[in-house]
């Protein structure tokens, strides 16, 4: 056992960096194996690994002088002299415990504790005493001083899952063992006589004052300065943000505050987080922890690596972005608070299959951390602001009201109870037809639409597609006009899946992101991805299609425009290589709060978000869903289909009650003859409501006023 030990520390020399161990590597416990629980990407690649204890090994050049030396100083200061067993410390020990007529100290070298935690059962009695000399001094003949050191500090238990002295300073922290100063190695040390007592996680208290004793032994035993131990401690206490009360006793710290989490590999932390919350459950957390079971998802790896570097990337340009604008005040205060906004910025990106509720990719937040373990796709709901609009045309469409071509009149309106909403940069363009007005994104004209469909069209997309009961859409929807603005509050899953039921053609679905789970054994002890089959199965053949097939192909021919020239995302995608359809809707929250952009190719469906995690404050002027997320999904799909050899092909398009028609955007008639209309547009619509006739506007005649919806004394 101590030879298999051993070669792994040999292994770590050879390789000179750290090397992670599963407990299934070397049998430490001839009682328990601890089998850590993967999760797989769709492909079979891990995307991550959870377990109980946090082991790592790293060689013994990456173990700081100055922990080596409290160890010794603290635990063995004769070391180097004895061959497994201190005669002196042991008289020593029975001394200090007959003064104190207790066991206040005991008598074991270094040597004797890795022999005792190696070999023994840890049971306090003289057999297991004998033992532990006889293998002490078993080691000390076939392994030199440095062998013993490395083996002890990358074997022993430090508490809250940790053993070894890197996985403990990670834990600490945040950094490797390396990276550590005098003090922060003698807060380590500290810990090793009793985890429970004197690890700072534990009792800070407790652990400030051993790590000031540990630092008396150094300068004692010669290893370190007085004054430089004194200057070291306090500049220690600065840096992790020591705080005493009154009395004293250390209360609070930054210690610990980075959390080292028991995954091995994260891939996806969000997600695999929710994955783990799943799995406890359903098994509880010990077979979690320890069981070995085989999680099997519904991530594509590839897609979710480039999802969570985007979205980093477009968190730090909008916090980046704060803290230039802090910089221009001379007021201390708005400059401080502009930089709050930046400690703030968070994000969230989901990618949804549209036709099955896979789950592709998953980034709840910028980075999973103490301070950040709110996941943003889940567990927060925003003001969806425009990217709402979509539901609200689909329900007109399909009852009818409105067609791709219809005109309205966009200017200044007041609506019932005195509602008068603006437009962004508070324009308007008089005539403008529907394709045209979302677009554009419009808004006076998104809520005319709302107001001549009414809201039970809309109101049923959401309950059915979201699988809400008639209390909750009370509770969380209300039946005003600013509905079809965004108003009312969806998490970016909910805002995917109500965009993802118009890619798939108006079907139910339910957002999963387990397949099914293997035990130790291989046997599948959870089918989720049948469960799922199956209630989806029955939901559709209960509630049939959500959204007509025809009349989501509409709208999703309608929101192809938001990309191209003159849409609102258009910039975003204007110098990427896409060669393949897209279409999505940028929105944006009052006051600039919340910047949405959900996309799509034929074969995705992708919400992303950003905000600020404190709530409603702004993003700053004109920062809007165009500017901010749509550039993240742009780079997001363009850098993954860049390298798959399959291309999305081009959105589903039903074979029946589908017409197609270039179109006049000015006038939504049929386009002239080529050059005659200035800006036109391949348009899908219903068969049989499509325009009957060529532009009248730019061959030198007028659209006859009854066509217009908002002239007066022509509502209809």
């Amino acid at each position: 056992k101590l030879a298999r030990y051993k070669s792994l520390i040999d292994r770590t020399e050879e390789l000179r960096k750290g090397y992670t161990y599963s407990y299934s590597d070397i049998d430490l416990s001839a009682k328990v194996v601890d089998i850590p629980t993967r999760i797989y990407d769709r492909h079979g690649e891990i995307i991550g690994e959870f377990f109980e204890q946090k082991r790592e090994i790293v060689p013994y050049d990456y173990i700081p002088p100055w922990l080596v030396k409290g160890v010794i100083a603290s635990e063995d200061r004769d070391f180097y002299n004895h061959e497994g067993i201190s005669y002196k410390g042991i008289a020593r020990a029975l001394l200090v415990n007959i003064i104190h007529f207790r066991v206040v100290q005991g008598g074991s070298t270094i040597t004797q504790q890795l022999a005792k935690v190696l070999f023994t059962d840890m049971q306090r009695n003289l057999k297991r005493k004998i033992y532990e000399a006889f293998c002490a001094c078993e080691i000390e003949e076939r392994y030199d001083k440095q062998d013993i050191l490395s083996m002890y500090l990358n074997l022993i238990y430090f508490g809250n899952g940790a053993y070894g002295v890197e996985s403990t300073a990670r834990m600490f922290f945040g950094r490797s063992v390396r990276e550590l100063k005098e003090v922060e190695c003698s807060m380590i040390v500290a810990t090793i006589s009793n985890p429970q007592i004197y690890s700072p996680l534990n009792n800070l208290d407790n652990s400030v004052k051993k790590t000031r004793r540990i630092l008396t032994s150094l300068v004692d035993a010669g290893y370190i300065a007085e004054k430089r131990a004194e200057y070291q401690y306090n500049d220690f206490l600065d840096k992790w943000d020591i705080s005493f009360n009154e009395e004293g006793d250390a209360v609070s710290s930054l210690i610990g505050s980075t959390i080292y989490s028991s995954y091995r590999i994260n891939r996806a932390p969000f997600f695999n987080e929710r994955i783990r919350r799943m799995l406890v459950d359903r098994f509880a957390e010990e077979t979690v922890k320890k069981g070995g079971l085989e999680v099997h998802t519904t991530i594509d790896a590839g897609m979710q690596e480039i999802a969570l570097h985007e979205l980093r990337k477009g968190i730090d340009l909008q916090r980046e972005y704060h803290r230039e604008r802090s910089k221009i005040f001379r007021n201390k205060h708005r400059s401080q608070k502009e930089l709050l906004k930046a400690e703030n910025i968070e994000g969230a990106l989901v990618t949804l299959d549209p036709y099955t509720g896979e789950i592709r990719a998953y980034a709840g937040g910028s980075q999973f951390s103490a301070e950040n373990q709110n996941d943003h796709v889940s567990q927060i709901r925003r003001q969806p602001g425009s990217s709402f609009k979509p539901v609200v045309y689909a329900a007109a469409v399909e009852a009818g009201d409105i067609t791709p071509s219809t005109m309205f009149v966009d200017e200044r309106t007041e609506f019932e109870g005195e509602y008068t909403p603006e437009n962004y940069g508070k324009t308007y363009q008089g005539k403008i037809i529907v394709r045209e007005a979302l677009r554009k994104s419009i808004n006076v004209i998104a809520v005319k639409v709302l107001e001549k469909t009414g809201y039970d069209g809309v109101m049923k997309i959401v309950r059915e597609t979201l699988g809400l009961s008639d209390r909750e859409m009370r509770e969380r929807f209300g039946k005003t006009l600013s509905l079809a603005l965004g108003s009312y509050e969806v998490s970016p899953m909910e805002n995917c899946q109500l965009h993802a039921v118009l890619v798939n053609g108006g079907d139910f679905i339910i957002p999963y992101g387990i397949r099914f789970v293997r035990d130790y054994n291989g046997n599948v002890v959870w089918d989720r991805e049948r469960e799922v089959q199956e209630k989806v199965s029955v939901k559709r053949k209960e509630k049939g299609k959500i959204i007509d097939p025809v009349s989501a192909s509409v709208i999703i021919s309608m929101l192809q425009g938001v990309v191209e020239p003159g849409g609102t995302a258009s910039s975003s995608v204007r110098y990427r290589d896409m060669p393949y359809q897209i279409a999505g809707k940028t929105g944006t929250s009052t006051d600039f709060v919340d910047a949405w952009f959900v996309g799509y190719t034929s074969q995705t469906a992708t919400a992303v978000w950003f905000g600020n995690k404190s709530g409603a404050i702004s993003l700053g002027e004109g920062r809007t869903g165009g500017v901010v997320a749509a550039p993240v999904w742009a780079a997001y799909m363009e850098t993954y289909y860049s390298s798959e050899t399959v291309k999305p092909g081009p959105f589903h398009v039903p074979q029946q009650g589908v017409s197609r028609e270039t179109i006049c955007l000015g006038s939504g008639d049929v386009a002239g003859r080529e050059g005659q209309c200035p800006e036109t547009a391949v348009q899908l619509y219903h068969s049989g409501t499509e325009p009957g006739h060529y532009c009248r506007i730019h061959g030198d005649l007028t659209v006859p006023p009854e066509t217009i919806i908002g002239e007066k004394g022509n509502e209809d």
